[in-house]
Parts: structure tokens; sequence; C-alpha cells
């Protein structure tokens, strides 16, 4: 049976530090979107901030769908699963999360991650999620397994390719996700303010990041593009609104004119 806890408690702080991996699942609002949950690790690499927020540390990955959900709406759901030895259980951290890139964090955020995390090449961001609900179901059903090891592949990688790489990488992987939504690499842009935009590419199935001089033909004409779906959203919620009015004021009439011929019928 599942329970709803008013914050993080002592047996939850000891829970959430023994894991392994988490889940981290978000969505964006259009139904024509994706959603997506992403498996994170080490467990190190989330910190309980007080009890009702906590923060993780983002590696580079091929791909950046929480952080374009997370611009957009904020909506973020973690989830922890003891999959090894010990009482079953499952604990769900509902909230809002703000992203907060590796190169505007604070020393006091980042004293609390692992320096091996934080001095990584694929170090990206930290997500800090503001809690409104904790809680708890059974997990009776789920495996017990044997922890062995981490795999070093992404750490062997990303030390390889060293930061300038990974920024290059991140431009190209973690500009958008793969419904074209604003993602890592065009607010890093953005923050730099770079002399050059991050354009779409779509590619089997993913929109990858493309470096584009800002005084190009192509960022003359994203800019009109965006301008003109902007005008365009806005007309047709104008426009909506109006047929919606003149709706309400013909029904309006109508059920005057109803009350009226029964009251005359009444006479």
């Amino acid at each position: 049976m599942g329970k709803v806890l008013d914050c993080i408690g002592d047996q939850d702080v000891e829970f959430i530090e023994k894991q392994k991996v988490f889940f981290v699942a978000t969505a964006p609002l259009s139904k024509d979107h994706h959603v997506n949950v992403s498996p994170k690790s080490p467990g190190s690499s989330l910190v309980i901030l007080d009890p009702h927020k906590v923060a993780y540390l983002d590696l580079t990955g091929s791909g950046s769908e929480s952080a374009a959900h997370v611009l957009e709406n904020g909506r973020m759901t973690i989830l922890f699963c003891n999959l090894e030895e010990g009482p079953p259980k499952i604990l769900r951290l509902h909230g809002t999360a703000k992203v907060v890139l590796r190169e505007d964090a604070d020393t006091d955020l980042l004293s609390k991650f692992p320096t091996d995390l934080t001095s990584s090449p694929g170090f990206r961001a930290v997500f800090v999620v503001q809690l409104n609900r904790v809680s708890l179901s059974c997990g009776f059903s789920m495996p017990v397994m044997k922890f062995e090891s981490y795999r070093q592949i992404l750490k062997n990688k990303t030390e390889g390719q060293g930061r300038q790489k990974m920024l290059d990488y991140n431009i190209k992987m973690n500009s958008f996700s793969i419904d074209g939504m604003l993602s890592i690499g065009v607010l890093r842009t953005e923050r730099e303010q770079a002399g050059y935009r991050i354009m779409r590419k779509p590619t089997d199935g993913y929109v990858y990041g493309v470096k584009v001089p800002k005084n190009s033909l192509g960022s003359v004409m994203e800019d009109l593009k965006n301008k003109v779906q902007s005008q365009l959203k806005f007309d047709l919620y104008g426009f909506s609104m109006l047929l919606l009015g003149a709706a309400l004021a013909t029904l309006f009439q109508w059920s005057w004119q109803q009350q009226c011929t029964e009251q005359s019928a009444e006479l």
C-alpha cells in the first residue's frame, strides 16, 4: 500500500544514499512530444539539500531530454527502487526542477558532490529539485540483484576527449530534444553570448545542433520563422477568443429569446 510522506525522513536519507542508480522522468507539455525516463548513476551523483529539496549532478550523454523538458515546464519525478538485498521499497520524489549549468554552479553547491564528478570533463549541469510530494510504494515484485561494479566506459571516454571536445559534443548532441525543444547546448551558447547560434539538423530520429554565424542567411531566416510562428500563435489565440465570444453571445441571445417566448405563451 502506498504512503505519502511529509518530507524526506532519516530512513529515506539512508535508503537514498545506498542506491547505485535512480531514475528521472520528465514530460513536455505537448501531447505530440515524447515522455522521457532516464537512468542516472552513480547513486552519489544525487544529494539531499534539505528535507524538501534534492540535487543531482548530470553527466554528458547522447541526449538531453530531461533538460529540454525542465526548461519548458520544470516538472520532474525521481524514482529510487531497492534492487538489492533488504526490504522491498520504492521511493518517488515529485517536484519542480531547474537546470544550473556547470559554469553557473556555485562553490557551495559543487562541494556537496564527489570531486571525481565535479572535475569530470563530462559534467554538464546540476538539476536542483524543489519537492512537492514524497511517496512510498511496496516494490513487492521487484527482483533482487547483486551489484558488481559501475561501468567505466563513460568516465574513460569523457576523460579521453577532454573539456573542449565535450563542449563541442554538447552542441551537437545536447542542444535539442528529439522533438526539437531547446536544451543544454543552446542554453550554454546563449549564456556565453557567442557569435553564432545553434540550428536544428534532424538526423536519423534525433535533432543535432549545428553552429551557424548569427549574421548568416540561415540564422536570419530562423529569426524570421520564429517571429512569424510567434505572431501566428498570437493571432490564432486572438481569433479563437473572438469565436468563443461570438458563440457565447449567440447562446445568450438564443436563451433570452426562448425565455421571452415561454413568458409570452404563459400570457
